[in-house]
């Protein structure tokens, strides 16, 4: 009988404890993976855009997008002015607009859907037109905003989030299509919270200010394209009092005479940092030479390091410029 017992406390023993004791060791093991089920009120809640951490390794709009969102591009704004709809490209439209033959006038704020608020708050730092960088002169295409890192960043318009990336020179980046048919970029951002298809209004936070990509410090770098090209913001935007110059904007090809400046500035760089060679013919010295061109005789023999009236054996390699 003793025995029996024994037998029978160590089969009760076995059942229920030894399973337990496995379980543990499993669950205890770094190698093994946990799957864990949320409530989808708990992920609601998580989403919002104040606890958001993205890591360099992760899609951020996986944190803030909604599940299975899939835009349906009939619901792109703006028809009438784009036949598409690019995520990836900043500009894919390849319009010269300089010579336009219409006007087209653009509603700006209705109250209805086209509603404005300033896309960020602070001084101005760099204005839309051409500044020094480094040794030379560049056209900036964009207002900049002074502000601190973390700082919100506001979409001007109502519309939709068309791009929202990384790029190598704008660092973090939102282009949002507007209903007005206005497209805004901005730049430089330290956190995105925004993702392609997003549907925004005027005033809603797209991101936090930083200094990614090309930036020298903490700033919003703002644009307003047409079809790709840009216009100046402080045509549409007066910065100091953070409203709407007016309730409409007329685009017309004077929107886009900067781009004679550019094209204009690009080949006089061009020409300058190119050197240009000639080869001499009979009889020639510097002075002809600089004649023949409509150059500086000094300049030249300082280039060649040759006295202005020495004579030049014929086929010999001159640089002017």
């Amino acid at each position: 009988m003793k025995l029996h017992k024994i037998i029978f406390y160590l089969s009760i023993f076995f059942l229920l404890f030894v399973p337990q004791l496995i379980y543990a060791q499993v669950e205890e093991s770094p190698d093994s993976l946990e799957l864990i089920e949320y409530d989808e009120d708990e992920i609601e809640e998580s989403q919002e855009f104040d606890s958001v951490v993205v890591s360099a390794a992760d899609k951020y709009w996986d944190f803030i997008r909604p599940r299975n969102f899939l835009f349906d591009t009939s619901f792109a704004p703006a028809h009438s002015f784009y036949n598409s709809w690019d995520t990836i490209t900043i500009n894919p439209y390849r319009r010269d607009l300089r010579n336009m033959e219409d006007t087209i006038k653009l509603i700006l704020a209705n109250y209805d859907d086209c509603s404005f608020h300033p896309p960020a708050i602070g001084d101005i730092t760099s204005q839309f037109g051409f500044r020094r960088w480094g040794r030379r002169q560049k056209f900036h295409f964009g207002t900049d905003i002074r502000m601190e890192v973390g700082d919100p960043v506001y979409a001007a318009f109502e519309g939709v989030v068309r791009i929202a990336k990384r790029s190598a020179d704008y660092g973090y980046v939102v282009v949002v299509r507007h209903n007005n048919g206005l497209e805004t970029l901005y730049a430089h951002f330290s956190q995105l919270l925004a993702y392609p298809g997003q549907p925004v209004k005027g005033g809603n936070i797209i991101g936090l200010a930083g200094s990614t990509g090309r930036s020298t410090g903490p700033h919003l770098h703002f644009e307003v394209r047409f079809q790709g090209e840009k216009i100046d913001p402080a045509a549409i935007i007066h910065f100091p009092s953070g409203s709407l110059m007016n309730d409409t904007f007329q685009v017309d090809k004077g929107c886009f005479k900067h781009l004679y400046e550019v094209q204009s500035a690009k080949l006089k760089a061009k020409k300058t940092s190119t050197p240009k060679y000639i080869k001499a013919r009979k009889g020639d010295t510097i002075q002809k030479i600089a004649n023949r061109y409509g150059l500086s005789a000094k300049k030249i023999s300082r280039l060649n390091g040759i006295k202005s009236k020495t004579k030049l054996k014929s086929g010999r390699r001159i640089r002017l410029r």
